[in-house]
């Protein structure tokens, strides 16, 4: 290919660019001016007492953000004396976008839990989340900032293969030079050059669509992979194999050791609000096997190590699925649709009933 012809393709690309950003602006109807940030942490919530649309391929949604800038009915700082508050932290599978607030798993379980007979309390659930937020030792700033102040009784901390994924690919340190838990969040301390790129690109159609296409294709691309009809592997030498597969080991050994500081950090500042806590985990049905597997595998384990329950959620809603006939995640994107949260609503449920300590408050 010579000079010219790469120049005359370069600047076609570039023109195609230019011309293809103002055309998602007029055509994509969602709204990107919506996030927050606050000063002391650097966390992002979106506009407190807003609302405004999301859309996707094959949903449409207007969110309804509370007085704690989270998706979400109204929150009173003040709790009554019989109120049992329940504060479940995640990323945006916790965050529930995509359905009206009637409709989120948070809302559902507690009308559940307020239907119970013979109820000792009122329950209040509160989804703490914003999407894209995926990692542990940002579920622990959410809650220390905007969870603990409400004084609960207890926190469901929920994580899904699309964090556990997200976290591989981003090393953050739990403890600062001295051993103790970090002091600030990975973004609070940013320069403010990336804080602008970071703030126009989450502004920007393009980009956002561009980011939620690129997670469906990471859910589609897991899936292929983990088929067991894959032969790129033959390719490699054994010795490299191995080599490759030990280091792989390696990787994730330090991965679930570096979690399970982070959930024993976590319970601890729960149980410092005298508060129970319970982790839990959901897997999509495109992540691959082995990944499927780890957080029944190394969750339990945790949780029996450090004292505190852990859930699988995972079992129970693709039982709720075959039951139905109906799949719980949207076709066009990756969270759960009307079905899937009435699936983990009463996958929570159900767990909870059969554990009642939990629903017992600690400082009575």
């Amino acid at each position: 290919m010579g000079l010219k012809q790469y120049f005359t393709i370069t600047a076609g690309i570039l023109a195609s660019a230019l011309l293809f950003v103002p055309i998602m602006e007029v055509a994509d109807s969602n709204d990107y001016n919506l996030l927050s940030t606050d000063p002391e942490t650097g966390l992002y919530r979106y506009k407190p007492d807003s609302s405004f649309k999301t859309s996707g391929d094959c949903y449409e949604n207007i969110v309804n953000v509370n007085n704690l800038g989270f998706h979400g009915e109204y929150v009173s700082q003040f709790k009554e004396k019989d109120v049992f508050r329940i504060i479940v932290i995640g990323s945006s599978y916790v965050s529930e976008i995509q359905v009206p607030v009637s409709e989120m798993f948070s809302t559902i379980l507690e009308e559940r839990l307020n239907a119970k007979p013979h109820k000792k309390y009122s329950y209040e659930v509160i989804p703490i989340a914003i999407g894209g937020q995926s990692r542990m030792l940002l579920d622990i700033f959410y809650y220390l900032k905007y969870g603990a102040p409400l004084k609960p009784d207890l926190v469901i901390n929920i994580e899904s293969d699309q964090e556990l994924i997200d976290e591989r690919n981003i090393n953050t340190s739990v403890l600062d030079d001295r051993g103790n838990v970090v002091a600030i969040t990975p973004k609070g301390d940013e320069s403010s050059v990336v804080a602008v790129a970071r703030s126009v690109s989450r502004h920007s159609k393009l980009l956002v669509n561009l980011y939620n296409r690129t997670l469906v294709f990471k859910s589609n691309l897991n899936s292929y992979l983990s088929e067991p009809f894959l032969t790129s592997a033959s390719t490699i030498s054994p010795t490299e194999n191995q080599v490759a597969e030990i280091e792989f080991v390696q990787a994730e050994d330090e991965l679930w050791r570096s979690k399970e500081k982070m959930l024993n950090i976590f319970a601890d500042q729960v149980y410092k609000n005298e508060a129970r806590f319970v982790y839990a985990s959901w897997t999509g049905p495109w992540a691959a096997t082995s990944t499927a597997l780890e957080f029944p595998k190394h969750g339990s384990d945790i949780a029996e190590r450090n004292g505190f329950p852990y859930v699988d959620l995972t079992p129970a809603f693709r039982k709720n699925e075959t039951n139905s006939g109906k799949d719980g995640t949207y076709f066009c994107d990756i969270h759960w649709n009307t079905y899937g949260n009435e699936y983990i609503a009463s996958t929570l449920y159900s767990y909870l009933i059969s554990h009642s300590a939990l629903l017992t408050s600690k400082s009575i």
